[in-house]
């Protein structure tokens, strides 16, 4: 069955025409020589009823990274991923999948619970899975590699991570789109050539509601809609909604005009033939503000290429685009950001793959052109 979640690009002026340029020339470069197509992380593809062969699927990831060059101070992360599914009955399985992380921007660590759910699959030439609990962003695509050995790459997108302006005084920090994990219900249908999906969660998908940790945001109502198609054998081209709050009124400093809501529309590619991937998507948001509306764009590309048997080389796009008016009256603010990285990897077993980085960015927190070199090492191995 095809992956989720994999969208078209849509025409854009700024960022997105440069996203475009890169694609086509990451094309021509590639066509020549042969490269993999990376798959989907087991714990958010659409997969066959588990239980066929086995009751429990048991897989563990360990990274560990670090970096040198920087300006700007990042600390060394570590991430420890485990992913469990248990068949309950035909059809039926519970999915969990517990997390410990060390933070790269203040170096302190973070237990959370990524996928807490009950899943139902029932197969068929128009497949139907439904997800109750704690499951994936029904939006976004690089939430698909939001683990270490999905990302091509040693550096986490900032596209979940990077938080963007405050546009008001007395708002939560937001995302372009959050490294969420929300807790609700997932419809999907999926057939050879199309999938589509909706969600009812309790938080919106630029800001996220982790499961444990005491500065918890309220529990806000948010709809997700999308959907996708397959032209051909490896591209997958899609589209996303959603909308909702994402700060009530009592967490601002200016609770007279009620809630905060957001709105997302989200496209997203993937595309991959012989030994190359090339993946990306963008994003257009709209959040209210007490007297006016802000907006946040950005979107990312990436392209992946084997060289032989053990070696890899990856590189990644970001760019971003914020704005908005801080004060009736006043002219409109305007942010950008922007960064590369370009990776080589070595796959020493099966289990362990060594990545290489350089990195340069600039822009929102850094206003120079800042570089880095990054090394990260991770261990990951199905347990059963």
């Amino acid at each position: 069955m095809s992956a989720p979640r994999l969208v078209a690009w849509a025409p854009r002026s700024t960022g997105l025409h440069r996203l475009a340029c890169l694609l086509a020339a990451a094309t021509c470069l590639m066509a020549s020589t042969p490269v993999f197509g990376q798959s989907v992380p087991e714990t958010t593809a659409p997969s066959a009823s588990l239980g066929r062969t086995a009751r429990l699927a048991l897989d563990t990831v360990v990274a560990v990274d670090g970096d040198a060059g920087s300006q700007v101070t990042r600390k060394s992360t570590a991430w420890f991923d485990l992913f469990a599914a248990v068949q309950l009955a035909d059809g039926w399985s519970l999915r969990a999948r517990p997390v410990v992380l060390r933070r790269s921007f203040d170096g302190a660590w973070q237990t959370q619970m990524y996928e807490l759910a009950v899943r139902y699959e029932r197969p068929g030439a128009v497949g139907v899975r439904v997800d109750v609990g704690q499951f994936v962003s029904p939006i976004g695509l690089a939430i698909l590699e939001n683990r270490p050995n999905r990302n091509p790459v040693v550096s986490q997108h900032s596209t979940l991570y990077l938080p963007v302006a405050r546009f008001e005084t007395g708002t939560p920090t937001t995302f372009l789109i959050a490294a969420s994990y929300p807790f609700g219900t997932q419809v999907t249908a999926s057939a050879q050539k199309w999938d589509a999906r909706a969600a009812v969660t309790d938080s919106s998908p630029i800001r996220g509601r982790p499961f444990f940790g005491d500065n918890k945001p309220p529990r806000m109502v948010n709809l997700v809609a999308g959907g996708g198609i397959t032209p051909a054998i490896g591209l997958r081209l899609g589209a996303s909604v959603a909308t909702g709050s994402f700060a009530a009124a009592r967490e601002v400093h200016d609770p007279s005009a009620g809630d905060r809501s957001a709105s997302i529309v989200q496209v997203e590619s993937d595309w991959s033939f012989g030994h190359t991937r090339i993946a990306g998507e963008y994003l257009w948001t709209w959040r209210e503000m007490a007297s006016d509306t802000a907006r946040a764009d950005g979107g990312w590309i990436e392209a992946t290429q084997t060289l032989g048997p053990r070696w890899f080389t990856a590189a990644r796009y970001d760019d971003q685009h914020t704005m908005w008016t801080s004060q009736p009256g006043l002219a409109e603010r305007d942010e950008t950001y922007r960064r590369l990285e370009t990776t080589v990897g070595f796959r020493v077993t099966p289990a362990i793959t060594l990545r290489g980085s350089y990195m340069t960015r600039k822009g929102y927190v850094v206003s120079f052109w800042d570089d880095q070199v990054l090394g990260s090492i991770v261990f990951a191995t199905k347990v059963k």
